[in-house]
């Protein structure tokens, strides 16, 4: 597979690393730690100007009409930047499934995302069960749907207009429903995160909505989830090739000026092969995400490449985050220094959606399940 960019992807990846290389200083970071909601709401504002927010939106709903590939392209660049943005929540796990399978009603919050008005999450995980099953419920009720459930580990819910929310119907489908974030019954509370990125708990209490927030239809009901699994995953691989790759560049420099002995430590080879070995980490990781993006962008089911791109996202980007650190000794752990971040942005898209291990027994039972060849 060719993984070289278009000059269009070259120029919508170099646009994207303007605005948030611009926009996400060391300064402006630890300004932002220090907000209720952790959002740079000037930068998405700029993003939304350049209509990168439209980037996988299509042009009747004033984007660009591009797909889920170049997508990835900008949330690379938010990973790079580290930038405090709900770019994976709203722009893949939200805006996709609607710009997919939504009625053209619901395709019309598409037009207030790219603008930058509207801001989507979706509910996609619950304690206790896979996130393809889950225990939340929709009860029909004349022509209305009854939404009783928790869901843990929702991003942006405090800047969030709708929610989707899947939910299993009581024949045992599924469906996904969008649902108001301020409806009646439904409760969020903060939770608190390794990146520090708000995260809540949303309890859904009797939450009733109409007809009309249906997603698609209770028969697609698991492949619309299947789907928005699939591509919130591979965003995550996507938002870990920005971290890694920032972090080995931040650690290579700095041993290029850390002297010890009379040298630069980046003479050390102890130092050098534990970072060759990062390198390849990192090429992993990139690699895997833009064959599992560019299968899901032509359209094609790829669980095996999915799974093997997010096990590369955890094991890989912890091993070049931790390499990181001790290579950056002491100073690692000063938070006025920005190594610190890429740990904890790489430690919390390990643990989102399946670390390595989960990863590892779904390859398996995919591997397992195919036919050897004669």
């Amino acid at each position: 597979m060719d993984f070289s960019l278009t000059e269009e992807q070259e120029a919508l990846r170099g646009l994207a690393r303007q605005i948030l290389a611009d926009r996400s200083t060391l300064a402006r970071l630890k300004e932002l730690d220090a907000s209720a909601d952790w959002f740079d709401r000037d930068t998405w504002a700029e993003l939304a100007k350049a209509n990168l927010l439209g980037v996988a939106v299509p042009e009747d709903h004033g984007g660009l009409g591009y797909g889920f590939l170049e997508l990835c392209l900008l949330l690379v660049e938010v990973g790079r930047a580290v930038a405090p943005l709900p770019a994976l929540t709203c722009l893949v796990s939200g805006a996709l499934p609607l710009a997919e399978f939504g009625s053209e009603a619901q395709r019309r919050l598409l037009g207030e995302v790219a603008a930058g008005e509207s801001i989507l999450t979706a509910a996609l995980v619950e304690e206790g069960t896979p996130s393809e099953q889950p225990l939340t419920t929709a009860i029909a009720e004349g022509d209305r749907w009854r939404l009783d459930g928790t869901k843990v580990c929702v991003p942006a819910v405090h800047l969030a207009s709708a929610i989707l929310v899947p939910a299993t119907a009581g024949d045992g489908r599924l469906g996904v429903f969008l649902v108001p974030a301020d409806a009646p019954g439904l409760r969020a509370e903060r939770q608190d995160t390794m990146s520090h990125e708000p995260w809540f708990t949303v309890v859904l209490d009797g939450v009733t909505v109409g007809a009309d927030a249906l997603v698609g239809d209770l028969d697609r009901g698991a492949a619309i989830l299947r789907f928005a699994l699939d591509r919130a995953t591979v965003g995550l691989c996507a938002l870990a090739t920005g971290v890694t790759e920032e972090a080995l560049r931040i650690t290579a420099e700095y041993t290029t000026t850390r002297r010890q002995f009379g040298r630069p430590i980046g003479t050390f080879q102890a130092v050098g092969q534990r970072l060759a070995d990062a390198s390849i980490d990192a090429w992993a990781i990139e690699l895997t995400m833009l064959q599992a993006a560019s299968h899901l962008a032509g359209g094609r089911d790829v669980p095996l490449e999915v799974a093997t791109a997010k096990f590369w996202a955890s094991e890989g980007a912890s091993r070049v985050v931790h390499a990181g650190l001790h290579v950056h000794g002491g100073i690692s752990i000063d938070v006025d220094y920005p190594i610190h971040r890429y740990f904890l942005w790489a430690k919390q898209i390990e643990a989102t959606l399946g670390s390595e291990t989960p990863q590892l027994v779904r390859i398996g039972r995919i591997l397992a399940g195919e036919p050897m060849a004669g």
